[in-house]
């Protein structure tokens, strides 16, 4: 789609990247992975504008959607 509006990438510097640690548990590497995937979702929604927010939360609020 050549006319839609792209969000300009957001560069990270590479200290500010989370990183797995060497060694430990199963239950160690599931809490770090958990810890990653909040923080890259933390990451998605601080780049969502307010009009896709606002898109979603109609969309959730539809009777349909539930029913």
């Amino acid at each position: 789609m050549p006319n839609t509006k792209k969000r300009p990438k957001k560069v990270i510097r590479p200290e500010e990247l989370i990183n797995f640690s060497w060694g430990g548990t199963t239950q160690e590497w599931e809490e770090q992975a958990d810890q990653i995937m909040h923080v890259l979702q933390d990451q998605l929604d601080n780049q969502e504008s307010d009009e896709e927010l606002q898109n979603k939360i109609e969309y959730g609020l539809r009777w349909n959607y539930w029913h």
